[in-house]
């Protein structure tokens, strides 16, 4: 930082600074930002499904859902976007978490909004359960679209496996793309958030009915 005395630029140290900053209330914080400090990034999150078919089966059996495993290229708190073979992160913004994180208690609650499975949790937990599932993201980002705004794209496989033999008893894929309203990050965060959201829908849908297809022995 340095002060103009005059015609002439006076530099001063980091503890001159503070004590600069302290002394002269009326001078506008980024007059006061120190080098190399900015900001803090904004920070974005996805939501639960809380909406759900009526038809849906009613279960008696227990489920337990494993952290998802996701690609590389986005396993990062940073927003990503894809245009072709490259991949961009939006500046000045992240995720709460990393997405594996922030999504895996997001895939419980949905089930447990579902209303139709008595007991769902997540894999750490004490619970000895009828069925596990397993997810991998390949996909959770903004892509490039040929013309306009960037469309959201997520894209999850799924298997489903009886306890305790890990039986596999189903595999899936579920994608879902949604068109942004807007190139703003908010608008693209939110078309993410609705993308994601029928995602976890037809999650919730395909493991139940999946499980119950196969009962519990």
């Amino acid at each position: 930082m340095n002060v103009r005395l005059g015609r002439h630029r006076v530099p001063l140290t980091r503890r001159q600074a503070l004590r600069l900053c302290a002394v002269l209330p009326s001078v506008t914080v980024a007059a006061c930002q120190l080098p190399g400090k900015g900001p803090p990034p904004r920070e974005f999150r996805v939501t639960q499904k809380t909406t759900f078919s009526e038809d849906l089966p009613k279960v008696d059996w227990s489920l337990v859902v494993d952290r998802p495993t996701i690609d590389r290229a986005i396993d990062t708190n940073r927003i990503a976007l894809m245009s072709g073979v490259e991949v961009e992160y939006y500046g000045n913004a992240t995720w709460v978490d990393r997405p594996a994180a922030m999504i895996e208690p997001l895939i419980i609650q949905s089930f447990r909004n579902s209303g139709a499975i008595p007991v769902v949790a997540d894999r750490r937990s004490d619970v000895r359960p009828d069925f596990m599932l397993q997810t991998d993201i390949a996909a959770f980002q903004a892509q490039q679209a040929d013309a306009g705004p960037p469309e959201a794209r997520v894209v999850m496989s799924a298997r489903l496996m009886s306890m305790p033999r890990r039986e596999v008893v189903g595999t899936t894929e579920i994608g879902r793309s949604v068109p942004a309203q807007a190139g703003d990050l908010e608008s693209i965060v939110l078309a993410l958030d609705d993308a994601l959201g029928k995602v976890l829908k037809r999650l919730v849908e395909w493991t139940l009915v999946t499980g119950e297809g196969r009962g519990v022995s």
